[in-house]
């Protein structure tokens, strides 16, 4: 019985030396905040990173590097060697990828490489930039304190930016690797001195083929049934313009279960302020005629743009909403990729949509 015991205390006493010995103080740790990657070639990619500096003697609140690399594992090993501090990424909050990047097909590569490392949690965001990647980390912001909580922040919806998708690591591994559903992330250009969220990008599974404007990825968060929508403008005939205020939004969708003949009817009511307009002929809505009035051509118009907007996606066979899957479970034996491009090719649509104006707000 004194030898089990002497083993497990001399045990329990290397374990402890060896867990002491993993401890390095923070002080000598870098944490990555955000990574950036760019195309070199198929097989080179470059990596930058912003490291913010904690210490009151730092000249800069944030360190950019940049390595050219092939593995992940390598351009963090490179970076380590530049910084002289253990890198970790315990901290990363956000993931770039160049438009070029991400139409090449290369970004599902390193999101797996990041979603399998322990240290990085699932809600690390991810953003596709307009040009160089690398150009969001090295730009300066006079207004901003710090960049890693800004581009954090911008890619977190708020009331006016609820039409970004706020795709994380888990979301777009969920997506490409879906069947009856593509990745969309939020499209960032870099302006002046200011970032800013100007197209959602959506991908055929691990490709970028399309960007679309904020006003229609307003139609997508609401088919797929989220209850914070941002405001929605509608470009009506004769230069008119309507600003809703999405008060609550409900939606139906109707398969006819028939994958030859695929038809899908969508159900659309829309509860929402008139925050603003600028219809010329009518200068006051002082009576419920001429509010239904503006109702119905509301719906028409909307219905035409749904339609119109989906029937775009469907020729290239881009499906954001999971509209296929309205098919697949009807389906017995197994799901390919090349049936959801085929139902997408043929799908039929009808739009219905009611609108209630429940209140008028400034009027122009």
């Amino acid at each position: 019985m004194n030898i089990r015991l002497l083993l497990i205390f001399l045990l329990l006493f290397v374990a402890g030396c060896s867990e002491q010995g993993k401890k390095i103080p923070i002080e000598e740790i870098d944490m990555i905040g955000i990574m950036a990657f760019d195309y070199v070639d198929e097989k080179i990619k470059k990596l930058t990173v912003a490291i913010p500096q904690y210490s009151k003697e730092a000249e800069k609140d944030t360190m950019v590097y940049s390595v050219e690399t092939d593995l992940v594992s390598q351009g963090i090993v490179k970076i380590e060697a530049q910084s002289d501090r253990k890198v970790v990424l315990n901290q990363l909050r956000v993931i770039l990828v160049s438009e070029e990047f991400a139409r090449k097909g290369h970004v599902r590569s390193i999101v797996e490489h990041i979603y399998r490392n322990a240290e990085v949690g699932n809600k690390a965001l991810i953003a596709v930039v307009k040009g160089r990647a690398d150009s969001i980390l090295y730009a300066e912001y006079p207004d901003k304190p710090n960049i890693n909580f800004y581009l954090n922040d911008l890619l977190r919806p708020s009331f006016n930016t609820a039409f970004n998708p706020n795709t994380n690591v888990h979301d777009f591994i969920y997506a490409t690797t879906n069947l009856t559903k593509d990745a969309s992330v939020p499209y960032l250009e870099l302006l002046d001195d200011k970032v800013e969220i100007t197209n959602i990008a959506l991908f055929k599974e691990d490709v970028m083929v399309e960007t679309i404007s904020p006003n229609e990825s307003v139609y997508i968060q609401a088919l797929l049934g989220k209850k914070s929508i941002a405001p929605l403008v509608i470009e009506m005939p004769k230069d008119t313009k309507i600003s809703l205020n999405l008060v609550k939004s409900k939606f139906k969708i109707e398969s006819n279960k028939d994958k030859h003949q695929p038809k899908l009817t969508i159900h659309i009511q829309m509860k929402a302020t008139l925050s603003e307009y600028n219809i010329e002929h009518l200068d006051k809505l002082n009576t419920w005629k001429e509010i239904s009035h503006l109702e119905k051509s509301i719906n028409r118009q909307v219905e035409k743009d749904i339609k119109a907007f989906i029937e775009r996606l469907n020729k290239q066979q881009i499906d954001p909403i999971g509209l296929s899957e309205y098919f697949r479970k009807y389906t017995y034996g197994k799901w390919t990729r090349a049936m959801t491009d085929k139902v997408l090719s043929k799908l039929e649509l009808d739009v219905n949509v009611k609108t209630i104006i429940v209140n008028v707000g400034t009027l122009k």
